[in-house]
């Protein structure tokens, strides 16, 4: 098995770590403070003030309720980068870890369902209807949570942390064999990479080729919102991933060139994770001013509501056509047989 020397990059805990850990727990926290509450929030308005929730509303919610999973366990990692070392244990060690590989793939997965339901939106406006009158989306949520509960304990065996190392760190991976972790590593970039972001490209590749057809089509502000949520998941998610690969190559090729990137890399892609968590409720937010409400929780009851397609705010014209106001958000919905935009 391939033994690299990584004690320069890894092991040595001077006294100025401390303070190089600063940075991250500063973040770290920020994430925490904001994440935490609005995702909270983001859940409140949706499960206790909606009264019919759509489709891509209780995809977001869910992405919601695991973000907050994920934030979570930052008080915990926050703490340990504060003292350098863990001290609460393998076993909790081991269930942290299993949260927030289950978390993630929810996340990944509730990401690919909000993009083919904005695929749907368009291609197929009648079984997106269909599926929403027979609870689909919602039979997929549930299926998404217990399939990435099991997916999750594909961690527990394979990541198992270095005990003699001093001071105890939970998050080095140590595997029996190089095959082990060459598995390890190709599952989750396939399963939570791979062919996830495939099918997304897939999906926005024709969503965008579509709309350029349909002139009539004007920009959907809601749509534009599950972009930005896609794309940012996607930002923050690709340096984990390359350096997943790296870690493969470094493997397979039997060389150390790379284990020294990656161990680096490995901490500013996983800040990167926990960052993403704590973005979603600020683009919410953000939009959500810009909606003409008299306080904040209509305003973002009422953003959700847009998203969903269930409500909009016309203003007069002298044609006397739909026209939708700027601060509401347009949706493809079908009326009398015909696809319009309300």
């Amino acid at each position: 098995m391939l033994s690299c020397n990584l004690s320069a990059v890894t092991d040595q805990k001077t006294p100025s770590m401390s303070l190089m850990n600063i940075a991250p727990c500063v973040l770290l926290s920020l994430a925490f403070i904001i994440g935490a509450p609005g995702n909270i929030l983001v859940m409140w308005s949706i499960y206790g003030k909606l009264t019919k929730i759509p489709a891509a509303v209780l995809v977001i919610g869910n992405l919601a309720l695991a973000d907050l999973l994920i934030l979570l366990t930052l008080p915990i990692w926050i703490y340990t980068l504060a003292v350098n070392k863990w001290v609460f244990g393998v076993v909790f060690c081991k269930v942290l870890v299993y949260v927030i590989y289950s978390s993630l793939y929810v996340s990944i997965f509730l990401i690919t369902l909000l993009s083919m339901e904005r695929f749907l939106a368009v291609f197929r406006p009648f079984h997106l209807q269909r599926w929403a009158r027979q609870r689909i989306f919602l039979k997929i949520t549930i299926f998404i949570w217990i399939a990435s509960a099991i997916l999750g304990i594909h961690s527990l065996p394979f990541y198992n942390p270095n005990q003699i190392k001093q001071p105890f760190d939970c998050v080095l991976h140590e595997y029996s064999s190089v095959n082990l972790r060459v598995i390890f590593l190709l599952l989750e970039s396939c399963i939570g990479f791979l062919v996830p972001f495939g099918i997304i490209i897939f999906c926005y590749t024709y969503l965008w080729r579509k709309l350029k057809e349909m002139k009539f089509v004007g920009r959907r502000k809601s749509d534009k919102i599950i972009i930005i949520v896609v794309g940012t998941y996607v930002i923050c998610w690709i340096p984990h991933h390359i350096f997943n690969i790296l870690d493969i190559i470094s493997v397979l090729l039997e060389t150390c060139s790379f284990r020294g990137i990656v161990a680096i890399g490995s901490t500013i892609s996983g800040s990167l994770v926990f960052i993403n968590s704590c973005l979603n409720p600020m683009f919410y937010f953000y939009y959500a001013v810009k909606i003409k409400s008299t306080t904040k929780m209509v305003k973002l009851k009422m953003l959700f509501e847009n998203i969903g397609g269930m409500s909009t705010e016309q203003k007069p014209s002298e044609n006397n056509e739909n026209t939708v106001d700027g601060t509401h958000f347009d949706y493809i919905t079908v009326v009398t047989g015909d696809l319009q935009l309300v």
